[in-house]
């Protein structure tokens, strides 16, 4: 392996608009396929169950599932910048052994998670106040998802790998034919087994165990490329290990904190009617197809700017930022708008009008799809934003400021506000607003460390500078 490459995928050279554009629409649509997957499981779970708490039990367990993975999922985007760096730097050994590092880490680190998110999962439902006519179920079905978090790390991380160096199609391909896998296990599973949560676990997990071993072949039948993993040579490098973690922990953290503060949230959800929360689990089913549709340019915002941080080219990062800017607001805007016109419709996929308090849960989803629905554009500039200062190597920066908008200030707004205004999107206020702060601070940011990173361009040294790697 020589020690300098040219990369394939080369994002520090030729015209950026249209290759951000080529390179965010395989993630858009890796993540629209995972929304779509996670819709019909509750689309099933709803409609075929003939369980009528099913659904508030599969949505009782998001908030908590998010806060057990995302810290490993944030590492994994810390693997990510390193790779990217390097890789746009040029330099194969690092890479390869940045590479081989994250995968054995990523294995471990699922185990561990995984374990302790298993023993945790009752007593944590119960003390976010989960109804005690769906807690079994939720323990149930949480359970049995912790048992997938090492596949589901190990397919992250190698995903992370395979678009920090400009391949965003190969996520995309395997997440495709798993998820494919799992709507066709959860009809079975539900309706020909007679299942209810469990049915829709299980069909997760099997299709994200096929996902982690797609990627793993795919990463050994590169061997040959920098990036390509043989067993061989897997081992946990102390040098590069610090220095994904120094990138990944504030990534994980913040991701962390989002999901602290979401399970706040689901305490606070909790407190209105059952009816309110299923609805919740749908708006929040629905929406997200907006969130997941921009948040692809946020990490191609850290893609192209850690390249071309590696590669010295400031002028570029700022292109870059710029693009991954525009494209999102104007994604962010189509899908919005798309989704608030038929609301109503995509509400009725879930639901079995049959149902007792059916009109009631559609018309409180359609009130919460509306409030979240016409600010998310804000949380997709964030994104953009952040993943320029992540790019910069400056993730520590872009965890501040989450911890003090995402999560400080939601929960001041849950546990201090909400209670004297006590309505549902009163409730919900706390996303719009911080939202928008932490948009204009991360804009402040981000101007301030591409200073820096120019004036130690002058200076002759790159702010991203290790003697260890």
């Amino acid at each position: 392996m020589n020690h300098m490459l040219k990369p394939k995928r080369n994002f520090t050279e030729g015209p950026l608009f249209f290759r951000i554009t080529l390179f965010a629409l395989p993630i858009m649509l890796t993540g629209i396929l995972q929304i779509a997957y996670n819709m019909a499981d509750n689309i099933v779970v709803g409609q075929f169950s003939g369980d009528p708490t099913a659904l508030a039990a599969v949505g009782s367990t998001g908030s908590l599932n998010s806060l057990i993975t995302n810290l490993l999922l944030g590492i994994g985007a810390g693997t990510g910048v390193v790779v990217s760096q390097f890789y746009g730097a040029g330099d194969s050994e690092k890479v390869s052994r940045s590479v081989h590092t994250a995968m054995l880490f990523s294995l471990i680190g699922g185990i561990v998670m995984g374990s302790v998110g298993f023993a945790i999962s009752r007593p944590a439902l119960a003390l976010l106040g989960t109804k005690p006519e769906v807690i079994d179920s939720a323990t149930l079905y949480l359970r049995i998802i912790c048992v997938g978090i090492p596949a589901n790390s190990v397919y992250n991380f190698g995903a992370a790998i395979m678009r920090g160096t400009g391949n965003s199609k190969v996520p995309l391909f395997i997440l495709g034919s798993a998820g494919i896998c799992n709507v066709l296990l959860n009809l079975f599973f539900v309706i020909v087994c007679g299942m209810s949560v469990a049915g829709v676990a299980i069909a997760t997990i099997i299709s994200q165990y096929l996902s982690a071993a797609a990627i793993i072949i795919i990463l050994l039948i590169k061997k040959d490329q920098p990036y390509g993993l043989s067993l061989s040579k897997l081992c946990i490098s102390k040098p590069y290990l610090l220095r994904i973690l120094r990138f990944g922990i504030p990534a994980g953290l913040s991701s962390s904190m989002f999901a602290v503060a979401n399970v706040i949230m689901t305490g606070a959800v909790n407190s209105f009617p059952t009816t309110t929360v299923t609805a919740n689990t749908i708006a929040s089913n629905i929406d997200s197809l907006t969130l997941t549709s921009m948040s692809c340019f946020g990490q191609a915002s850290m893609t192209f700017s850690g390249q071309n941080c590696g590669a010295k080219k400031p002028e570029r990062i700022k292109k870059s930022v710029f693009y991954c800017g525009i494209q999102v607001f104007t994604v962010g805007a189509i899908v919005s708008m798309l989704e608030l016109i038929f609301a109503r419709n995509l509400i009725g996929l879930y639901l079995d009008k049959s149902m007792e308090n059916a009109a009631t849960v559609e018309d409180t989803a359609v009130t919460i799809m509306t409030l979240m629905l016409s600010t998310y554009v804000i949380c997709g500039l964030l994104d953009v934003v952040s993943g320029g200062i992540k790019g910069l190597g400056y993730t520590m920066t872009a965890m501040i400021i989450n911890m003090v908008f995402i999560c400080i200030l939601r929960v001041v707004w849950i546990l201090g506000i909400f209670p004297s205004i006590g309505t549902v999107v009163g409730l919900f206020l706390a996303y719009p607003i911080s939202w928008t702060l932490a948009f204009i601070t991360a804009i402040i940011s981000l101007v301030a460390v591409y200073r820096r990173f120019k004036r130690s361009l002058n200076a002759a040294e790159l702010p991203i500078t290790e003697k260890t790697v």
